[in-house]
């Protein structure tokens, strides 16, 4: 075979190859972009934080006596230093921690009394209707300006809520009785414009029945 002949089979062979990769790159390109459009995951996208970030947001938590205390001498500042929203609005949310002695238990809640000031102060515990986003906002895990939507803060609050429903409550609720001494870990949310401090719900996000 003349040597012209063999060098144009080469060319040829070679443009053939080159195609065929370029085409296997592009598929796999849009594979790629395909995959980067796929639905939110939020219920793995608040397990993971939950496993990995909100363990030392709960050990930071501030204790219930000075969020009080402060938001009574100096509201302003209180909610500032201790308190977080993700939205413009009233309603603020701390991570707090608070001991107490149990006075109730009820359908949908416990009743504990913790110590304010020279007396006591009802502290309600969520036990039943775990919802909304005081979890998520009170935890100051995320940044509105990463998210797009509504609809996938909202669905990390509830998968959050859920975690509470399925793995933080059956346990103590199973167990826990009138006078045991309790502590809690958990999100609040208080109006800053109209502030009312006795009878708070806590979403509880860590409870220890105490010896």
């Amino acid at each position: 075979m003349p040597l012209k002949k063999i060098i144009k089979y080469l060319l040829l062979l070679a443009i053939v190859v080159l195609l065929g990769y370029k085409s296997i790159y592009f598929k796999k390109l849009s594979d790629v972009q395909k995959n980067g459009k796929q639905k939110f995951d939020a219920t793995a996208f608040a397990q993971k934080l939950w496993d990995e970030k909100m363990p030392a947001k709960i050990e930071e938590a501030v204790e219930l006596a000075t969020l009080i205390h402060a938001i009574e001498t100096k509201p302003s500042d209180a909610f500032s230093k201790y308190s977080n929203a993700m939205s413009i609005g009233n309603y603020r949310y701390s991570l707090v921690k608070a001991e107490g002695i149990v006075s109730a238990i009820n359908e949908d809640e416990v009743i504990m009394q913790v110590s304010h000031a020279d007396s006591l102060m009802p502290v309600k515990i969520a036990t039943e209707y775990v919802y909304g986003n005081a979890i998520r906002d009170a935890s100051a895990l995320l940044d509105i300006k990463d998210f797009t939507n509504t609809a996938d803060l909202n669905s990390i609050s509830e998968a959050f809520n859920k975690t509470v429903r399925t793995t933080v409550l059956p346990g103590f609720k199973k167990q826990v009785k009138k006078d045991d001494k309790i502590e809690v870990i958990g999100a609040v949310e208080i109006n800053k414009e109209h502030i009312k401090l006795n009878g708070l719900e806590l979403i509880p996000l860590r409870l220890k029945i105490l010896p």
